[in-house]
């Protein structure tokens, strides 16, 4: 079984960088449902977002932050 997290950003020029969150979702589907509303709630007029979600072992613990690629593209070096 995988656990999902929810790298969020906004487009904005005061964007703060990346969001992260730890989804509760179990499966695939619902960790995008979820990380969705996490990013249209973020949304606003002159700050646009996009998210990526990150599925990860439920053996696997990661000690460090993500890097830029993995929170771009979803996958884990």
């Amino acid at each position: 079984m995988s656990r999902f997290i929810a790298v969020v950003h906004g487009g904005h020029v005061e964007s703060k960088g990346f969001d992260v969150y730890e989804l509760t979702a179990r499966t695939a589907r619902g960790a995008d449902d979820e990380a969705c509303l996490l990013a249209a709630r973020r949304d606003a007029a002159f700050d646009r977002t996009a998210y990526v979600v990150v599925e990860i072992d439920d053996r696997e613990c990661l000690t460090r932050r993500l890097t830029w690629r993995e929170r771009l593209t979803g996958k884990i070096q």
